[in-house]
């Protein structure tokens, strides 16, 4: 059947796009390919509807694509797949493979999908490579009271799926150890009161659809036990449900693979192509005796998901050893050493290695592509949790209080790296001595304490001194999460602290020293109270001991037009220092600290801790420190704050010391006190 193609469309010649280097071409002859698809274009033009349909891909819009005049415009590049295979490329993670109709069936590259039904063949030969070759064994922990569901054999007909003990499973079988496989989904919204099941009880029905779909998964590959939190936490003893969730990072490590349910928004759309979830058509076309594919970029259709949008399931995607991720349109697999796609033959090694050109997704390595450790021992690893924590933030959690569990999987792999440990204390990462240069422990809160990150809304659930006790607001674009005393960020490492002591304050009342004024005390159980099961052991406030200044700062710009024509710019430290200050907090909250006066001047006080001195020399240091909110205590012996933000500042000159409690920078006074932090 012929095409029907728009004039620009019938000049292309794909046998020429097929045999000649790109380098070679014109873009008049299809180097590049630039459309403006209108409405009446995409209706007439087989080629541009295509065009089309592989821009919505991702997220069921072209809203990337759009130009000045709101019509999607695309423009595509040629390029080669490997080394042989031709395709059109562009600046929004589209790839499209070019391939001639009467290709060998084994040397083609992509091939088409079924919209209701999955090859279970295809997916077991993905898990044979791994396990075969290169990945035949995982960490595996011993967690206590562990109870899976039971799914029964493929032969076993319609046996009901049970709740069984994980202690007696492997009591019963010979040879090999058990395995199971979890599952990650969305709960969509709040489901009421969860059952409380019993071992060798059978699940109560109607399941949701995603964990009906995930037993038949099971069982198509050869498995038996399923773990879902939804059956397998137990409800009715609260004490063993906090060890399950507290443990729950190392339930998906164990697990031989993770279901990653990456389609819809709730338990009831089912896993596609499973039982009667249909898959979305995939993009193709036929033209000239070639077959245009699109072939997906993982990590660019998962992050448009709504599973990708969820708190918990970020440590769930990462400490997974081996992920089946099912979406509306394929299935995609990742392991340490291979990952693949169903719309592409073969596998691809090693995903987080760059040693291929085609290794274009890393969708649950963390954000560590950008950020690459340098200069001292551990730069690595703290790059690659402020990554997790950077991307954690801007996630949403039907319970706020989940806030610290849901990620406390990620916080226990970072404390457990052999090289560079990275402890926490309520969230808060504390970098080992190698990555300070210090073994001190005042040095160590102080740049602890020196966060930051941009578009923050409170989450008072948690203290406002750690990151946990705050989100962002902005899923994409928002800013990096990174420490203010960084030194690779100046060009001196020269650099003081100036936290003197800290005592933490749990829930429970309990209150363990941290630091004296020597930088000396007994945070190892800070850190074992810390990380035990149960909100009541979190720490509530720290009682810290250190140099407090004020500073005046000057909100510059008319409110009518809007608060982002607003600048704030400080009036102490450095009179001629007029370069706006950066907040982290949000813009409406922040200007609630500065009415307008009676003199139409907008100003207020902040109370400030400094953190450190970093980047001294002759003539200037910068100074970093926490800008603080007064906290209202009736017959409060010290004084409550809450942090606000954490700045820099340029001083014209160095801290000097005056006394014991008086310090000066010019003509900024710091005063040695004491204050309990939120």
């Amino acid at each position: 059947m012929a095409n029907h193609l728009c004039r620009p469309c019938q000049k292309l010649s794909f046998d020429k796009l097929q045999s000649t280097q790109p380098e070679d071409l014109s873009d008049e002859d299809g180097r590049l390919i630039k459309r403006t698809l209108s409405p009446d274009l995409i209706e007439s033009c087989d080629l541009c509807n295509f065009f089309a349909r592989t821009a919505r891909y991702y997220t069921g819009d072209c809203k990337e694509y759009l130009n000045a005049d709101g019509v999607p415009e695309i423009s595509l590049r040629l390029g080669r797949w490997g080394r042989r295979t031709p395709c059109l490329r562009d600046d929004h993670d589209l790839v499209i493979l070019i391939e001639k109709q009467d290709a060998e069936k084994e040397k083609a590259g992509s091939r088409l999908i079924e919209p209701d039904r999955i090859d279970y063949s295809l997916l077991r030969g993905w898990f044979s490579k791994c396990e075969d070759g290169y990945m035949r064994d995982y960490f595996k922990y011993d967690i206590d009271s562990l109870r899976v569901i039971d799914c029964g054999d493929v032969g076993d007909g319609e046996q009901e799926p049970r709740l069984v003990s994980w202690a007696s499973v492997g009591k019963q079988l010979d040879g090999d150890p058990p395995e199971y496989v979890a599952l990650s989904y969305v709960w969509g919204a709040a489901p009421g009161r969860l059952p409380t099941l019993t071992v060798n009880s059978t699940l109560p029905g109607p399941l949701p659809k995603v964990i009906s779909d995930a037993i038949v998964v099971v069982r198509n590959l050869g498995g038996r036990y399923l773990w879902v939190d939804r059956y397998c936490i137990p409800q009715g003893d609260n004490d063993e449900r906090e060890r399950q969730i507290h443990a729950m990072g190392q339930i998906y490590q164990s697990a031989k693979f993770t279901i990653i349910a990456a389609a819809g928004d709730g338990p009831d759309h089912g896993l596609p192509g499973v039982t009667t979830t249909r898959r979305l058509p995939h993009p193709f076309i036929n033209i000239q005796n070639y077959t245009l594919t699109l072939i997906p970029q993982p990590d660019g259709y998962i992050h448009h998901t709504k599973w990708a949008t969820r708190g918990w399931t970020l440590q769930e995607g990462f400490l997974s050893s081996r992920r089946l991720v099912f979406t509306d349109h394929q299935v995609f697999y990742e392991c340490q050493c291979i990952q693949a796609v169903e719309a592409l033959v073969g596998t691809y090694w090693h995903p987080y290695s760059y040693s291929s050109r085609e290794l274009w997704f890393h969708v649950f390595a963390g954000d560590t592509s950008k950020r690459k450790g340098r200069g001292r021992p551990g730069f690595h690893y703290v790059e690659q949790l402020h990554g997790f924590i950077e991307n954690y933030m801007t996630r949403d959690l039907t319970d706020a209080n989940d806030g610290l569990n849901a990620f406390r999987g990620i916080l226990q792999h970072a404390e457990q790296n052999w090289r560079t440990p990275i402890h926490e204390v309520c969230g808060l990462p504390i970098y080992v001595p190698e990555y300070l240069g210090t073994p001190n422990n005042n040095s160590a809160i102080a740049v602890s304490l020196s966060w930051k990150m941009s578009d923050l809304r409170r989450r008072p659930e948690f203290p406002s001194w750690t990151w946990i006790g705050w989100r962002s607001v902005k899923r994409t674009g928002g800013g990096s999460f990174y420490l203010a005393t960084d030194e690779r960020w100046y060009s001196s490492a020269d650099s003081k602290h100036y936290i003197t002591s800290v005592d933490v304050a749990f829930r429970d009342g309990q209150v363990i020293q941290w630091s004296d004024f020597d930088g000396r005390g007994d945070r190892g159980k800070v850190f074992e109270k810390s990380s035990m099961p149960g909100m009541s052991e979190l720490p509530q406030s720290l009682l810290v001991t250190g140099w407090l200044f004020d500073l005046t700062v000057v909100a510059v710009g008319d409110p009518g037009d809007g608060l982002a024509t607003t600048e704030f710019h400080t009036v102490e430290i450095r009179e001629q220092y007029r370069r706006p200050m950066s907040f982290g907090v949000e813009r409406e909250h922040l200007m609630s600290f500065f009415p307008a006066n009676s003199d139409g001047n907008r100003k207020y006080t902040f109370t400030c801790l400094l953190l450190a001195e970093v980047d001294k020399s002759n003539d200037r240091s910068t100074l970093v420190f926490l800008v603080l909110r007064p906290v209202l205590q009736a017959e409060a012996l010290v004084q409550t704050f809450e942090r606000l933000d954490c700045w820099t500042l340029t001083s014209s000159t160095p801290i000097v010391q005056v006394d014991g409690t008086i310090m000066k920078a010019g003509d900024c006074v710091f005063k040695n006190d004491a204050l309990v932090l939120q």
